[in-house]
């Protein structure tokens, strides 16, 4: 109980028990009884409403003290559940990540099939790849990615080429990436490069749909997003 509540209980207490004691010493004409009878009944009446005042005041604080506990619990609960999704080009002479099993899964679509094939044809050869990482607490479900790029291949008769890239993976764990082919350089100069135009995510998470909430849309900042090359790689990203 707050020491304003005790404050309060304390000062209708002691003026109950003065005039109590002040009714007992006086001396009261009979025809006056009523009167006093009227007015302790009032007293009493008032002292049932404080202490009915002061329970609801009580049970205001403790369905506040609830809802607060709810909320950090819901947000705790949120957290550990959330991913944490990073969005980076990267380039590598390797399209099959075996320096990085288990931790980076290429989407197997038909671009990934082709840089397979042009991966056993000679090691001079270079695959952009756009990256996306889950460094949360949960997993990411229901991920889409749509990307576009514009790209400038000096071996290729059509130099200058915009391409839009789309996939989808169920189920991105904490700690793992998914890996979209974007580019296959098979005579890679320095003139080369790949140039991040837009990038949208689209995920849920498990909490998110446990309680049938949208799903959240990530659009990548261009001028921000990360790209990294592998050593000895030369097609130039930005």
């Amino acid at each position: 109980m707050s020491l304003g509540r005790k404050g309060r209980l304390a000062s209708v207490g002691t003026l109950l028990v003065l005039a109590m004691m002040g009714v007992w010493r006086a001396k009261i004409d009979p025809s006056r009884m009523s009167l006093l009878v009227t007015a302790v009944i009032g007293a009493v009446t008032s002292i049932y409403a404080l202490f009915t005042y002061e329970i609801l005041l009580q049970n205001q604080e403790m369905a506040k003290a609830a809802v607060d506990s709810t909320k950090v619990m819901e947000r705790s609960l949120r957290f550990s559940h959330a991913p944490n999704l990073i969005y980076q080009t990267i380039n590598t002479k390797d399209p099959t990540f075996q320096a990085k099993e288990g931790l980076i899964r290429p989407i197997d679509n038909d671009d990934y099939k082709r840089a397979r094939t042009e991966f056993t044809g000679g090691e001079q050869k270079e695959f952009v790849f756009a990256l996306v990482q889950n460094k949360g607490q949960g997993a990411a479900t229901n991920l889409t990615i749509e990307a576009s790029y514009n790209i400038t291949d000096s071996s290729n008769p059509n130099r200058n080429t915009s391409v839009v890239k789309e996939a989808s993976a169920q189920i991105l764990e904490p700690g793992c990436a998914v890996a979209l082919c974007i580019f296959i350089s098979k005579v890679p100069t320095a003139d080369d490069r790949v140039a991040l135009v837009s990038a949208r995510l689209r995920t849920s998470d498990f909490y998110r749909d446990a309680i049938d909430e949208p799903a959240l849309e990530i659009n990548v900042d261009v001028g921000k997003h990360h790209v990294e090359s592998d050593p000895n790689c030369v097609v130039r990203l930005f």
